[in-house]
């Protein structure tokens, strides 16, 4: 019998990457970027553990990483904001950070909250995890196997 241990990617959190003092155009955008960083290692994760628990796997990862997930939109959410209220916000290359960090973040929390509904359902959908179609641990569903002429 062999046994095999899946390692998760390490977590990245945005605090942990360093930023200069001075806070300008472009340590702006370093900032969006860490966090952009910390969030897709997040997703990643979060995918991760959807894998290993739509084959039968503990739920309580999913939970674990969505929450975690949920910490790095946050974090996102306030550099954007830091960002968008500082003297440079109007400028085109930090304009063009922000506007990237937002996509990423709608698309954070449409993740977040299709996740939410298949661990917690929700008052119209009795989902459950077996419902949800497998997702490979890069974020993506497998590709459906050819259909068989009869």
């Amino acid at each position: 019998m062999t046994l095999t241990i899946a390692l998760a990617p390490p977590l990245i959190h945005a605090d942990d990457l360093e930023v200069p003092l001075e806070y300008n155009s472009e340590v702006a955008c370093k900032e969006i970027k860490s966090a952009l960083h910390a969030l897709a290692s997040a997703e990643h994760s979060e995918a991760f553990a959807l894998d290993l628990a739509s084959d039968g796997g503990s739920t309580a990862i999913v939970a674990a990483r969505l929450s975690d997930l949920l910490d790095r939109s946050q974090d996102l959410r306030e550099v954007l904001k830091r960002a968008r209220h500082s003297k440079f916000a109007r400028e085109p290359m930090l304009d063009q950070c922000t506007r990237m960090g937002f996509r990423a973040l709608v698309i954070s929390e449409k993740l977040s909250s299709d996740v939410e509904v298949v661990l917690f359902g929700d008052d119209d959908d009795t989902s459950s995890l077996a419902a949800v179609p497998p997702v490979n641990s890069n974020g993506h569903a497998p590709e459906p196997s050819p259909v068989q002429p009869r």
